[in-house]
């Protein structure tokens, strides 16, 4: 019989490791990756914390997971300059993809500026009447 229960990521840890390493043997010979990174950058404004951007790094793919400005701070192109950091890590890390999503009422046109094309769409997401925009910068 099967049961099911919740548990905490930990528990499942191990055994997601394992049945991707096989998979990465089974398609590429080898075990391509072992090791996530995140990245964090903070963006400081006469030494104060204005903004930040976070990121997660696996396989040749960069997803920013965050990206945040205070409101007294925008309009100085803080958050250009946090691509562009995130861009220039990538480039040094052979990444071939940069990711990220934003919402209908955030910053669309942002990321369309910043060289970010909308790949999908997904209305009524993560609420009614909101769309979730989800973006691609190929860098290779």
């Amino acid at each position: 019989m099967i049961e099911m229960k919740r548990v905490g990521m930990e528990t499942l840890d191990s055994m997601v490791e394992k049945v991707f390493a096989e998979q990465d043997i089974d398609h590429f010979g080898s075990i391509v990756e072992t090791k996530k990174e995140k990245i964090a950058i903070g963006a400081y404004l006469d030494k104060k914390l204005v903004g930040g951007i976070v990121a997660d790094k696996e396989y040749q793919t960069i997803h920013v997971s965050l990206l945040v400005i205070t409101q007294d701070a925008r309009g100085l192109s803080i958050g250009s300059k946090m691509l562009q950091e995130i861009e220039t890590i990538a480039k040094e890390k052979g990444i071939i993809h940069i990711t990220l999503t934003t919402r209908s009422y955030q910053a669309v046109d942002f990321y369309k500026k910043n060289g970010y094309t909308v790949f999908a769409t997904l209305e009524d997401m993560p609420i009614e009447g909101v769309t979730k925009h989800y973006f691609d910068k190929r860098l290779k």
